[in-house]
């Protein structure tokens, strides 16, 4: 028979593997996520009838080791991997079309609208037959937990067309609709991968790991302040997800010299076409402004954003001192560096110092700005009276468009699909 291993919501099985053949899931979990959970099997040994008569077998339990973390965790993780519900969509549509299912029989929002409805908390987690598909399982046990039978009778699909539908679709996709589900967000999503592993089907390096190297982002900033306030907000602010993004150090072992120094590194990572997913992140001051409008217009591919620190309300009345004297002025896009994204106590001020040419406009520079970063980067844990809100803009900008990269990278991937088995069923436009 083999040995299961199976990812969870709560007592809901929605993947499952055997022996060699199994999804590695890791990418979803961090090491401090390993725990021990319940694992429920079936006592050969004592029985009871069950309310229409059958005799099942009693469920024993032992509590071992799993990685287990919250939905509303875990779907922060998935969406950086590029399963949101627009790839969800797509995927469905795939996995309709590859099954030979009429587009009219179901929809991708019956399916979603189901699992918005689900009451996961509600579910026996036993299940008492071993499957041989994933086609087998779903149609079996997913369907009536799901709430699909209805959908799928009235679609007049069949079992074995409802299993070939949906086998192909992702463990992700199913955890992507669920989350939004306002009853899952705390519940777990747990890898029970400890029976496998003591079956020697795999070893804990293979459950426990680092991310895939394309699965993370590679931030580039315009200097080492930069790089070291970025990585030290996720792993205040956003732990969950920080091992997602590394940096490069632009002042350290920096391959060009010279001014423009990020504009440069751009131009060779396109010329090289890098594989690596990459975000360039400028400051909003005159100079980080200008980079950013410069690097837009090169051609840069789909695994690549240009980005700049966002502008924020905050800052459009900030206190200034210059050659004029004390005025209160928007530092946006003309002074707004990283510091000033920091908690700004003793009355800040921006200093100007020169005209930006290329910008039109003054370029500014926060006063006493070491200070600030110094108080920052000693933090080791969150400090309830520090101000982080203009940091979480920040990291927020930059998550959102690290899911914005994959999702796009991950609906191409289906479209690609779509238009490769319509060519191959003869269905598609001949090219030109």
């Amino acid at each position: 028979m083999g040995t299961m291993i199976h990812l969870a919501v709560g007592n809901l099985e929605i993947d499952w593997g055997k022996n060699h053949g199994f999804t590695d899931h890791s990418a979803l979990f961090q090491p401090g996520d390993l725990t021990k959970v319940p694992y429920k099997y079936a006592d050969g040994d004592t029985e009871h009838v069950d309310a229409g008569g059958q005799k099942k077998c009693d469920i024993a339990t032992e509590w071992k080791e799993a990685l287990s973390s919250p939905l509303g965790r875990v779907i922060d993780r998935i969406r950086l991997l590029g399963h949101t519900v627009e790839s969800a969509r797509k995927e469905f549509e795939y996995a309709c079309q590859m099954a030979s299912v009429d587009p009219s029989a179901i929809s991708f929002d019956d399916l979603r609208n189901a699992l918005q409805r689900i009451d996961v908390k509600a579910l026996n987690g036993h299940y008492e037959t071993d499957f041989d598909t994933l086609g087998e399982f779903f149609r079996s046990e997913l369907v009536t937990r799901l709430g699909l039978r209805e959908v799928f009778e009235k679609a007049a699909m069949s079992s074995f067309e409802i299993g070939e539908a949906m086998e192909n679709l992702s463990a992700y996709s199913i955890l992507t609709l669920l989350a939004e589900n306002a009853s899952t967000k705390d519940l777990p999503v747990i890898w029970h991968f400890k029976d496998h592993e003591e079956s020697g089907w795999a070893r804990r390096s293979d459950y426990m790991h680092q991310l895939e190297a394309g699965n993370r982002f590679l931030i580039v900033t315009e200097g080492s302040s930069d790089a070291l306030i970025v990585r030290r907000a996720f792993e205040l602010l956003m732990p969950h997800v920080a091992d997602f993004f590394h940096y490069v150090d632009m002042q350290e072992g920096y391959p060009f010299s010279g001014t423009g120094n990020v504009y440069r590194f751009v131009q060779g990572l396109i010329s090289i076409a890098v594989q690596n997913k990459v975000l360039v992140l400028f400051d909003n001051d005159a100079e980080g402004s200008f980079g950013f409008i410069r690097c837009n217009e090169l051609r840069v591919p789909a695994n690549m954003r240009i980005l700049k620190l966002p502008d924020l309300e905050a800052f459009s009345g900030f206190k200034t001192v210059g050659p004029s004297g004390e005025a209160i002025a928007d530092i946006n896009g003309k002074a707004a560096a990283i510091e000033c994204y920091l908690d700004l106590a003793n009355d800040p001020v921006v200093r100007w110092s020169s005209f930006h040419r290329e910008a039109g406009a003054y370029q500014g520079e926060l006063v006493n700005k070491d200070a600030y970063k110094k108080r920052f980067l000693e933090q080791t844990s969150r400090v309830a009276s520090y101000d982080y809100s203009r940091l979480l803009a920040v990291l927020k900008n930059i998550v959102a468009s690290s899911v914005t990269m994959s999702e796009a990278m991950q609906v191409s991937f289906y479209e690609d699909l779509l238009a490769e088995d319509a060519s191959d069923s003869g269905d598609a436009s001949p090219p030109g």
